[in-house]
């Protein structure tokens, strides 16, 4: 076993690989504790950044350093006549009769206009109609609230706590002035428009709250703090997708997903294999012709183009709906990859089965199960070492195939179909989305790779010395 074990170390490819595989599984592990989103492509899940958001450290490159990163505040009133804090979080204002005060908040923006723009805060009215509230950003008034809600007003109850949300993706020319003053043809795209002419690059901008008292006595106002929020075009690891969805949890599941299929889709090739290979090989006769005429028939047939047919046939006979479709892509893909391994355990057990350890054990009495068990499958370990790490790529790349060519799994992130939804999507507008095509791609090249070096180390090491029986 040392000397195994110093002859492995001492290949570097090996070496590269345990440390590829290893820290894609370790990802794949801890996907739960490096992500609270455990599918991105959940509707609930999605719009945590904007569209096409670029990883937050790509901002160091010249063309997104002023991209803004999603912006969390609480503002606080700049000093104004009129107005007394209740507390830290709430003031009064006092209009006189027929009069117009104005609370002001300062909004410090140092990037470029964002994705949408949110605004809510608690306001406590008058108990008579005689009032409006008119909302103004960058001069432009944007919501109007109102006791008599004639559009483009917002109606508020008099006397009562109102909870006032504003947010930009759902204004129209009937709940904002600033929509219904637009030409008619430029009003659908005002939800688009409106944070760049609001917060158009970066500076000092002032978000004002006015109060007019149409009545003929003083009223006063409670207000709370408003609490402003906006997505950003630079988020987290791995930026977002089309849906602002994190890449960087599409990816780390899609390896938890790629990596277990792989590796339980393996297992099952080197299981029907090795049981095919075993018989076939040693029992001979009759036996050994029809298993190999059987494996020769499936050799013969085109894997993914079949894998292509039955995974369609399935899906349109509905299938899939009472059978959980990775579950079915499993059992696929694990029935059409199994002869090449028993080919190589056929022939393998057809030298072993003739060498003089095992010959002696014959002589001595021992069953066949006892020998194949005890002599001919522990000499067998490097090429099945060899097998399993040959075939987790194998599934790898045919399980990503069906993703990206939409055939396979659509409901939860896999690599295939990160691959897939990405190049549907790239423009010149999005910059081509880079950070959300190169990750699986690296993903699946780097394991593949790494499993390949993997199993050629344990061939070549395990498999001379088994083979003469040490």
């Amino acid at each position: 076993m040392n000397k195994v074990l110093r002859d492995l170390l001492s290949r570097k490819t090996f070496i590269f690989s345990v440390v590829v595989i290893i820290f894609f599984a370790a990802i794949a592990l801890l996907a739960p504790v490096l992500t609270s989103y455990n599918n991105p492509y959940l509707v609930s899940q999605q719009f945590i950044a904007a569209p096409y958001a670029v990883p937050s450290w790509a901002t160091i490159f010249p063309q997104y350093h002023n991209l803004p990163p999603n912006v969390k505040v609480t503002l606080s009133p700049s000093g104004t006549s009129g107005v007394t804090p209740i507390n830290s979080s709430v003031v009064k204002v006092e209009v006189p009769a027929g009069g117009e005060v104005n609370l002001t908040y300062a909004i410090r923006w140092n990037w470029s206009s964002p994705y949408n723009v949110l605004l809510s805060f608690t306001l406590i009215t008058p108990s008579t109609s005689d009032f409006n509230v008119n909302l103004y950003m960058n001069n432009i008034n944007f919501m109007e609230l109102s006791p008599l809600p004639i559009p483009p007003a917002v109606s508020v109850t008099p006397g009562k706590a109102n909870y006032v949300t504003f947010s930009s993706q759902t204004i129209n020319p009937s709940n904002s002035p600033y929509v219904n003053s637009l030409p008619f043809q430029d009003q659908p795209l005002a939800s688009l428009e409106f944070p760049k002419a609001v917060l158009p690059k970066p500076g000092i901008y002032y978000l004002v709250v006015s109060f007019q008292n149409t009545g003929n006595s003083p009223e006063s106002f409670l207000v709370s703090n408003p609490h402003y929020s906006s997505l950003g075009y630079a988020y987290g690891r791995l930026g977002t997708d089309n849906n602002g969805a994190s890449v960087f949890s599409e990816f780390v599941y899609g390896a938890r997903f790629d990596l277990f299929l792989a590796l339980v889709a393996s297992a099952l090739i080197i299981g029907i294999g090795l049981i095919i290979g075993l018989v076939a090989g040693y029992v001979g006769g009759f036996t050994d012709l029809t298993l190999n005429a059987l494996t020769d028939f499936f050799l013969l047939i085109p894997g993914l183009p079949l894998l292509i047919v039955l995974i369609s046939i399935f899906d349109l006979t509905g299938v899939i709906v009472n059978v959980n479709k990775a579950i079915l892509i499993l059992l696929i893909i694990s029935f059409l990859s199994w002869p090449g391994t028993a080919k190589i355990i056929r022939g393998q057990t057809l030298s072993l089965r003739s060498r003089p350890f095992v010959e002696a054990s014959r002589a001595l009495g021992e069953g066949r199960l006892r020998i194949l068990f005890r002599h001919i499958v522990p000499n067998l370990m490097g090429i099945l070492f060899a097998q399993l790490a040959y075939d987790v790529p194998g599934v790898i790349l045919a399980e990503s195939g069906l993703d990206f060519l939409g055939l396979g799994i659509i409901g939860f992130p896999t690599w295939g179909n990160m691959l897939g939804f990405a190049t549907n999507d790239l423009s010149f507008a999005n910059g081509f989305a880079w950070w959300w095509v190169l990750p699986p791609g690296i993903g699946i090249i780097l394991l593949s790779t790494a499993f390949y070096y993997f199993g050629t180390a344990m061939l070549d090491v395990l498999s001379p010395y088994k083979l003469r029986g040490e």
